[in-house]
């Protein structure tokens, strides 16, 4: 099945990830922009802790930004579930639009974003 067709969610394999990341949201949605921990990342897409308020299928863009290093990018795609409260914050499952390059899952690498081991939810 081809990743742009909507009904595909990726799940492997999936990388530890220790960051903050910026949500942006689209239409009247209210706060249009919110803070989210990135958990785990993979090239088809990612999951977040984030304070509850996002819907299954609303469209966002998830911006990784780091000035010191130089890092602006951009991820977008759609929440694809909404799963357990974690404290006062809910897990989130995102599905990028397009799949991430290789060269760009190598940056994160890199920079230290990402980690090279799996999650132990990867398989």
């Amino acid at each position: 099945m081809k990743i742009n067709d909507w009904d595909y969610v990726g799940r492997s394999p999936r990388h530890q990830a220790a960051t903050q990341v910026e949500i942006e949201r689209a239409g009247n949605a209210s706060p249009t922009h919110i803070m989210a921990d990135l958990v785990d990342f993979s090239r088809q897409g990612a999951r977040l802790r984030a304070e509850p308020g996002l819907a299954e299928n609303e469209p966002i863009v998830i911006l990784l930004r780091n000035p010191s290093i130089g890092l602006d990018l951009a991820f977008p795609g759609a929440v694809r579930w909404c799963g357990q409260h974690v404290g006062s914050r809910r897990m989130y499952g995102c599905q990028f639009k397009e799949e991430v390059p290789l060269e760009t899952l190598g940056e994160l690498f890199l920079a230290g974003i990402l980690s090279v081991q799996p999650t132990a939810s990867s398989g």
